[in-house]
């Protein structure tokens, strides 16, 4: 269950993009968004771009492969890029991967690969929302690093559906590539009682504002635990570590990561302002800054992940993915088996 490692793509011309069907064009765009609704749903809509793209194509069928693959290139790269996202790389592989022959079925057999990726993203994320509310109480008070629409924040609303209304703290996130706020607005649609933490005041509100647990996500998740996060992520853990607040992370086996290599340090040291402005009044003064695009994590800092195979410690991720995929096989060819 690998991931092929990114290359810079080449850009696709607006000439090309307007040449595409509405909905390719409202797919691409949604997966380009700078802010997007967590890696999850992000795979979920590379694969759909890809799908899309097929079923209209009316050119050669034998042109289709090479089309696709252009695609490819530019969603590995667009938006917030996926260095940081083995799991959306991965989807994106695999889906390449279906025998282009019999041509004249290709468009309609990767459909159906889709829609079986579509509902596993969908009945993994049911099974983590259970297993991630079944640990809070009616008026507990839980924090939540980030927004994440299908892992944190399902378990927000799963919590909600089950009659529990929770004190919900979000962390302001404000750093690259993030919505701390977002989380904070859709809680409190739940019907939860929702407040924002700054971001220098998160760790205080972890150990002294009677948080019962904590909700992190992850972009990518290495064998022994160690994970990719919203920056802050790392803070947050040793903080409960410290003073025995649990903290979980709530995400996907099929997320697992090779190794983490030079180009996520690249990525991170990369002067992005986003969710930063006044970084440029600070550039205009003629210093630099600093805005990573994510913390690296040791999983000993963890006290589990919520998985769609059920809560594992984090020294067990690895293990628990190839025996939940297999060695090799991704998550499209198990959608019979969940």
């Amino acid at each position: 269950m690998s991931a092929s490692v990114p290359t810079p793509a080449p850009q696709i011309s607006d000439a090309w993009l307007a040449a595409r069907s509405p909905q390719v064009r409202e797919l691409m765009a949604r997966y380009a968004d700078p802010h997007p609704l967590g890696a999850r749903l992000r795979a979920l809509l590379a694969a759909q771009t890809l799908a899309a793209t097929a079923a209209e194509w009316t050119g050669n069928p034998a042109g289709l492969p090479a089309e696709l693959s252009a695609l490819a290139a530019h969603l590995r790269d667009v938006g917030q890029g996926t260095v940081h996202q083995p799991g959306v790389r991965a989807v994106i592989d695999h889906v390449l991967q279906l025998p282009a022959e019999p041509a004249v079925s290709y468009p309609e057999r990767l459909s159906s690969q889709v829609e079986a990726l579509r509902r596993r993203v969908e009945l993994g994320s049911r099974r983590m929302a259970g297993l991630g509310a079944a640990k809070l109480r009616d008026g507990d008070r839980v924090l939540v690093h980030d927004y994440a629409a299908t892992s944190s924040q399902a378990v927000l609303t799963a919590a909600a559906d089950q009659g529990k209304r929770l004190q919900v703290i979000a962390t302001a996130c404000r750093t690259r590539r993030a919505h701390g706020l977002r989380a904070a607005q859709e809680a409190q649609q739940a019907g939860h009682q929702a407040s924002v933490v700054s971001d220098a005041g998160a760790v205080w509100a972890l150990a002294h504002a009677g948080v019962r647990l904590a909700l992190l996500g992850a972009d990518g998740i290495c064998a022994d635990g160690t994970f990719l996060a919203t920056p802050g992520a790392h803070a947050l853990c040793l903080a409960g570590r410290a003073t025995g607040v649990p903290v979980h992370v709530v995400t996907d086996l099929w997320k697992l990561l090779p190794g983490i290599g030079p180009e996520v340090a690249a990525t991170n040291l990369e002067p992005d302002p986003d969710g930063v402005p006044e970084a440029a009044e600070w550039a205009a003064a003629g210093l630099g800054f600093l805005n990573p695009l994510v913390d690296i994590v040791p999983g000993n800092l963890l006290t589990s992940f919520i998985t769609e195979s059920g809560e594992i410690a984090p020294a067990s991720f690895g293990a628990t993915a190839a025996t939940t995929y297999g060695s090799g096989s991704l998550l499209l060819d198990q959608d019979e088996a969940a």
